[in-house]
């Protein structure tokens, strides 16, 4: 199994630089939600994407947050009661599937930096395959496997035609590629 983040390097994930890089802007202005649909950000981590989207996009709509560490949970909580003054996402331990969440009630849905880390990459697509909306999106921004100054071993990463394969085998058939981040790629699927 490819390494998970470790949640004591947390300030990486914080950390002001991230921007220029993986700035969450980029992916928002791409991002089109579901009337009347939930949201769901996959390995959200600290909420580094999920609370600027939470920003743009929430409201009545359900929004939930996805990770396997209650470290993280943890984090998206204070952050979030820190900014919202309140815990505006539904935090959820994904340690089993199917995840407490009803079959095709999300309309968007996000998975960045953590492709690469899932253990059974086939069964995670097929429960969100399970959980998104006729014609909700989800986007997987992941590192490109190349040469880049940090990130995850090289041998952990996906190309992007494996991970084309992977999303055809799973069931989507819709599938577009964004061009946003220098380091990372990012695609969206349909369902």
């Amino acid at each position: 199994m490819a390494h998970v983040f470790n949640p004591r390097m947390v300030d990486r994930l914080e950390d002001p630089a991230r921007e220029e890089f993986q700035n969450p802007k980029l992916l928002i202005d791409i991002m089109h939600p579901l009337e009347g649909q939930g949201f769901l950000d996959f390995g959200i981590g600290t909420g580094y994407f999920a609370l600027p989207v939470y920003e743009r996009f929430g409201g009545s709509d359900p929004f939930y947050g996805v990770d396997i560490q209650p470290e993280m949970l943890e984090l998206l909580k204070d952050r979030s009661i820190k900014r919202f003054g309140k815990e505006v996402i539904i935090p959820i331990l994904g340690t089993n599937f199917p995840l407490p969440i009803p079959a095709g009630s999300i309309g968007l849905m996000w998975m960045v930096n953590v492709y690469h880390e899932l253990a059974d990459k086939k069964q995670t697509l097929e429960e969100i395959l399970r959980l998104l909306s006729p014609g909700g999106s989800l986007f997987i921004v992941d590192w490109k496997k190349t040469e880049t100054p940090f990130g995850p071993p090289l041998e952990e990463r996906v190309t992007d035609v494996d991970l084309y394969d992977d999303l055809l085998t799973a069931g989507f058939d819709k599938l577009r590629s964004w061009d946003i981040y220098q380091w990372h790629m990012t695609v969206q699927v349909l369902k």
